[in-house]
């Protein structure tokens, strides 16, 4: 069985596409899109929205970057400004910001507040 949006082979019987995630109400045999030349290992592009499938020929490649107290930037230490300047350097080279978080750590004495912020290019 052959993904009908992305040309995976499947196993008979997959409700999902393991490739492009697509949901497969009537699987339709189709064969494997031609090869882009583009290198997977430099990123993976995952679509989780099973509504809708990646278009075949999507070549787009994404990598990313997560920054959080513990990075070379702040020394274990949480400051805005830095955090302002780390983005803006990484701007620089491409990424952008496509989201943040904060969580409570648990630690042996008490718990610490950690922040996440995830970076994003294509590649």
């Amino acid at each position: 069985m052959v993904c009908k949006f992305c040309g995976t082979n499947l196993a008979e019987g997959t409700k999902f596409c393991m490739g492009c995630g697509a949901k497969l109400d009537e699987p339709i045999v189709t064969p494997p899109p031609m090869d882009t030349g583009v290198n997977a290992s430099h990123g993976m592009n995952f679509d989780f929205d099973t509504n809708t499938a990646a278009p075949v020929g999507n070549t787009k490649r994404y990598e990313y970057k997560v920054l959080s107290q513990k990075d070379k930037w702040f020394s274990g230490k949480f400051d805005p400004m830095l955090l302002e300047q780390a983005i803006n350097a990484y701007a620089q080279q491409g990424w952008r910001v496509i989201g943040c978080a904060t969580a409570d750590v648990p630690g042996f004495t008490a718990s610490r507040q950690e922040f996440v912020t995830l970076l994003e290019r294509e590649i």
